[in-house]
């Protein structure tokens, strides 16, 4: 097979998104822009109180500064003890439930590992020949040095969200308000859509042997791979639905608890 890819100014990028590249650049930039318009609103509703002792309200960037201000309010060590231990590691919800811990560690990282991945691959794919000038090996190499890791990340997501949805279905006493949060069920419904369209995207690629070869993503050499509308779907959703959805919806929670629990100095 020949062992063109895609030319991008000039340079020579061997992709497996399988999509046109275009579609991915417009879809990451209208995600990105409603992502940091969504910010700039919640920001806005949280600075419109007037806080004792001042004459106006704070504002979005008032708002902003008055986050971080308490964030680092007894020091940067204690900032950085609460981030580990009381939003990544979550050790206060261990305490007290142990299921949900589990569910939000495997959701949380499952996501996060993947999204770091994902970033990784991309700056791989344009790193080697920008500023390089190497060849497809770079980006081959760092493809599969990924995929064990692609998979572990990927499987956690799986298993957060069907211990999300067992207990949503089978909750009982107080919990069972969560089987009527139409919000939990659209967010977990929406990470398995994302979950279930990657492992068939990832299953694509395999099946077009870009882990052992370098194969130009073009219908006349890989018929039924390029363009494909699930591998599509799934890259584009993702983008709209764990970018630009999350500052509109109640979803928004994944970030505003890290930042309620920091702004509190990891108080309940």
């Amino acid at each position: 097979m020949a062992t063109e890819g895609l030319t991008i100014f000039g340079k020579t990028v061997f992709d497996t998104l399988f999509i046109d590249y275009r579609i991915m650049v417009i879809a990451a930039i209208i995600s990105i822009i409603l992502f940091i318009v969504g910010i700039y609103i919640q920001l806005d509703k949280w600075g419109r109180g007037i806080p004792e002792g001042a004459t106006k309200p704070y504002g979005a960037w008032g708002a902003l500064k008055m986050i971080i201000s308490r964030i680092f309010e007894k020091g940067l060590g204690h900032a950085l003890e609460v981030l580990v231990l009381d939003v990544a590691f979550q050790r206060r919800t261990y305490r007290r439930r142990k299921l949900e811990w589990l569910m939000h560690i495997l959701i949380f990282w499952g996501w996060v590992g993947l999204l770091i991945l994902t970033i990784i691959a991309a700056i791989a794919e344009f790193y080697g020949p920008f500023a390089l000038g190497a060849g497809p090996e770079f980006f081959i190499n760092m493809w599969k040095s990924l995929e064990l890791p692609n998979d572990i990340f990927g499987y956690m997501l799986v298993a957060g969200i069907i211990i999300a949805m067992a207990r949503r279905l089978f909750s009982t006493g107080k919990d069972v308000q969560a089987r009527n949060a139409d919000i939990d069920w659209i967010l977990i419904i929406g990470l398995l859509i994302v979950v279930i369209t990657g492992f068939y995207a990832q299953g694509i690629r395999e099946a077009a042997d870009i882990e052992r070869a370098v194969i130009p993503v073009y219908e006349a050499e890989a018929p039924g791979f390029f363009n494909n509308i699930t591998v599509l779907f799934h890259e584009v959703f993702t983008l709209l639905f764990c970018v630009a959805y999350i500052p509109f919806s109640k979803s928004f929670h994944m970030l505003t608890a890290p930042l309620t629990i920091l702004v509190n100095q990891g108080g309940e």
